[in-house]
C-alpha cells in the first residue's frame, strides 16, 4: 500500500493523470464504436490512421502554420481519407464477407505505419503544442508534500473531451445527417426502404472516426511529449478494451468506458506499489473481462436477442 494513500493532494493527482489519459482512450474508442455502428467492422488500422493524421500536424506546424489551423486541416484531411477508405476498399470488400475487411484493416495497418516509418523515420520527433506545456504552466490548487496542480495540457485534454461530446450529441441527435446515421445503425434495410443514402452514412461514420482518431493521437503526443510511428499501437488496445467495456455500439459507452480505463490504470498502481505500470494493464483488462461476464454487451450496450 502506498504510503500517500492518506494524502488528498496525492489521491487528486492519480485520479487527474487517470482521466487524463482516460480520455485519450475515450477519444479512440469512440473512433471504433463510430464504425461499428453502422457496419459492425473493427477497424484495426484505427490507429496507424491517427498517427498518420498526428504527423501531418506535425509537418503542418513544422512549416510554419498555427498549430490549431493544422490540426483543424488535418481533421478534414483525415475525414476525407476515412470516408475515401471506405468507398473505395471497404465496401467493395464487404461484399465477399467479413474476413476481408479484417485483412484489409490489417494490411493498412502494416502499410501506413511502414509508410510513417520510412517517411518521417523511426526516432521520436517533438510534437505540436496545442496547450501551453512548461513546468510553470499549470494552476496550484494543494500545497504540501506532494502538492496538487492541474497542468494546463490535462485542463485542455479534458475540455475537449467535454466539447467533442457536446458536438457529437449535437451532430448525431439534432441534424438531418446525424438521424440518417442512427437510422442505419439501428436498421439498415428500414433506412433503405425509406430512402436514406445508406452508403453515404457508412462513409460519414469511417470519416468521422478518422478524425477523432487524428485528434486523439495529436493530444497523445501533446502528453507523452514525442511523436513516432508507433505512438497510437498501445492506445489502440486500450481504445478497444474501453469500447467493449462501455459498450461497442454505445458512443457514451465509449466515453464512460475511457475515463473508467484510464482511472483505473492509474489508481491501481498508485494505491499498491507492488503493481507496476505494465501491470495496470492486465488489471484493467481483467476488470473488462469482468463486466463482460457479467454484462456481455458492455456497460451501455445493447443487447442482442436471437431467435430460433
Amino acid at each position: 500500500m502506498s504510503p500517500n494513500i492518506d494524502n488528498p493532494a496525492y489521491l487528486l493527482t492519480l485520479l487527474t493523470g487517470g482521466l487524463t489519459n482516460g480520455v485519450l482512450y475515450a477519444l479512440v474508442a469512440l473512433a471504433i464504436v463510430l464504425v461499428y455502428k453502422t457496419t459492425s467492422h473493427i477497424n484495426l488500422a484505427q490507429g496507424e490512421m491517427a498517427t498518420l493524421g498526428a504527423f501531418c500536424v506535425f509537418e503542418l506546424t513544422r512549416h510554419g502554420v498555427n498549430v490549431w489551423l493544422a490540426i483543424a486541416i488535418a481533421l478534414v484531411l483525415s475525414f476525407f481519407f476515412g470516408a475515401g477508405l471506405e468507398r473505395g476498399l471497404i465496401r467493395p470488400l464487404e461484399r465477399r464477407g467479413v474476413f476481408p475487411v479484417i485483412l484489409a484493416t490489417l494490411a493498412l495497418f502494416l502499410i501506413i505505419n511502414a509508410g510513417v516509418a520510412i517517411i518521417w523515420g523511426t526516432q521520436p520527433v517533438a510534437p505540436p503544442r496545442p496547450f501551453p506545456s512548461g513546468i510553470d504552466d499549470k494552476i496550484d490548487l494543494i500545497g504540501g508534500a506532494p502538492p496538487f496542480f492541474i497542468t494546463h495540457v490535462s485542463l485542455g485534454v479534458l475540455a475537449v473531451l467535454v466539447v467533442l461530446l457536446l458536438g457529437l450529441w449535437l451532430l448525431l441527435e439534432k441534424t438531418k445527417l446525424g438521424l440518417g446515421y442512427r437510422a442505419v445503425a439501428a436498421n439498415r434495410e428500414a433506412a433503405e426502404v425509406m430512402g436514406i443514402p445508406v452508403g453515404r452514412m457508412y462513409m460519414f461514420g469511417w470519416g468521422i472516426a478518422a478524425a477523432l482518431g487524428t485528434l486523439a493521437a495529436a493530444l497523445v503526443a501533446e502528453t507523452a511529449g514525442a511523436l513516432d510511428f508507433n505512438s497510437m499501437g498501445v492506445i489502440l488496445i486500450f481504445g478497444l478494451a474501453a469500447a467493449t467495456l462501455g459498450g461497442i455500439d454505445s458512443v457514451p459507452g465509449a466515453a464512460v468506458g475511457g475515463l473508467a480505463l484510464g482511472l483505473v490504470m492509474a489508481v491501481v498502481p498508485g494505491l499498491f506499489t507492488v503493481i507496476e505500470g505494465d501491470l495496470s494493464l492486465v488489471i484493467a483488462l481483467l476488470v473488462v473481462l469482468v463486466v463482460l461476464l457479467v454484462r456481455p454487451q458492455g456497460l451501455f450496450g445493447t443487447k442482442t436477442l436471437e431467435r430460433v
